[in-house]
């Protein structure tokens, strides 16, 4: 059976992630048959649960999951424990007594219940009083409407999370009308402040990543580098002496240690490393998304035998959120950096052999199937192979990220 799952991110306030939204299909039809929707749903998240698991999925977070009326009342949801799932109503459930059971009943074993696309409607006080949160849509709810919802909500006890929030400015917005969670790709995108210039520290991480994008490394030239800041230097060596390397005897040198690592894994944590240093104020998930795309394009390219000569695939996904770390537009980053050109035309959306795969995991991540399948049909890739390789990323990021002391 095939089973496509995407996850979002959902933060607090501290922009810390708190869950994730997972985003089922079972194929790239719509996510209910015409025939049968209820069983497809439950097909759907069963076969989900057994094939990728939730856990690494999901970084040990809970997962915000759709439900419908059916799949609310057959009760599947017990087939996770409370701390790992989150119910989410659609916003077709209405609140007869069946449905109003069934969440009381889920609240008395410890789930939550959040509310999905939530519009004030006349009649839905009673699944208001059973939800513990309700999602609100920024792309549909603007202006005045979004500060009714707010003060209306204001007395229940219920937490609201907006859903969609594209930018700084509806996060901000969000904030101060008394949300409490926030979902959207406003993380992963540039907040770009006119005439404003990359601060001088950051210029010289830019430098060294120009070095690592060479098609052959100068280690002279990045020792000399590392050697101009404290803090890398120290990273590289608690790295190469730590348990995940398991070397017997200590080492000091920077480099011996970029020689034992070899020159690809080297590359690799020296950018994350230096995506780290440059986060600031900016959510460790930016860094997270960059390296799953990056092993999600790198997995892909071994899957079709895409080569392209002196350039790493990894490298394609991985500085797609430069942009939002420097806060620069990304073409202006492109053109102050001597990036191999195939990844430049990547980055801005050309439609390369790179540019495809680039294309294909943004879309996947957000769960856009449509693109998805017609990008899969570009690229030549089993439509069964997707969902696998996209779930071998998240689990290979989680475990470099566990690895790497930073």
């Amino acid at each position: 059976m095939k089973v496509f799952v995407a996850r979002q991110p959902i933060f607090d306030k501290l922009k810390r992630v708190v869950a994730y939204e997972l985003l089922f299909r079972s194929g790239f039809e719509n996510f209910f048959s015409a025939s049968d929707g209820d069983t497809a749903s439950q097909t759907v998240m069963s076969g989900a649960v057994h094939i990728f698991g939730f856990a690494y999925l999901t970084r040990g977070k809970p997962a915000f999951i759709n439900f419908t009326r059916s799949l609310l009342l057959s009760k599947l949801a017990f087939v996770l424990p409370p701390t790992q799932l989150v119910v989410e109503l659609l916003e077709t459930v209405k609140p007869d007594d069946e449905v109003l059971n069934a969440c009381k009943e889920l609240r008395r074993h410890g789930y939550l219940i959040a509310l999905d696309d939530f519009v004030l409607r006349p009649g839905y006080e009673p699944l208001i009083s059973v939800a513990d949160i309700v999602k609100i849509d920024f792309l549909q709810v603007k202006g005045e409407e979004r500060k009714k919802v707010s003060q209306s909500l204001a007395r229940s006890k219920v937490r609201l999370l907006a859903e969609k929030v594209e930018t700084m400015e509806d996060f901000r917005e969000a904030v101060q009308l008394g949300y409490t969670y926030f979902q959207g790709f406003f993380f992963s995108k540039p907040e770009i402040v006119s005439g404003q210039e990359v601060p001088s520290h950051k210029l010289a991480y830019l430098r060294l990543i120009q070095e690592l994008n060479q098609p052959e490394l100068d280690f002279s030239a990045v020792e000399s580098a590392l050697k101009s800041d404290l803090s890398l230097s120290l990273k590289l060596l608690r790295y190469i002496n730590s348990a995940a390397i398991g070397l017997r005897y200590p080492v000091t040198s920077l480099r011996q240690a970029m020689v034992l690592l070899g020159e690809q894994n080297f590359r690799r944590w020296a950018l994350l490393a230096l995506a780290t240093s440059l986060l600031e104020d900016k959510p460790q998930e930016l860094i997270l998304t960059g390296v799953i795309r990056g092993r999600f394009c790198d997995l892909v390219c071994q899957r079709v035998g895409w080569r392209v000569l002196g350039v790493d695939p990894f490298l394609v996904g991985f500085l797609s959120v430069l942009d939002a770390l420097l806060d620069q537009p990304l073409p202006q980053l492109l053109d102050e950096l001597p990036i191999a050109p195939e990844i430049k035309d990547a980055l801005l959306g050309r439609p390369t052999l790179l540019g495809l795969v680039h294309n294909l995991v943004i879309a996947y991540e957000r769960a856009d199937w449509e693109r998805v399948s017609e990008l899969i049909g570009k690229v030549g890739l089993p439509e069964g192979e997707v969902p696998l390789l996209y779930a071998e990323a998240v689990a290979w990021a989680d475990m470099l990220f566990q690895q790497i002391p930073l």
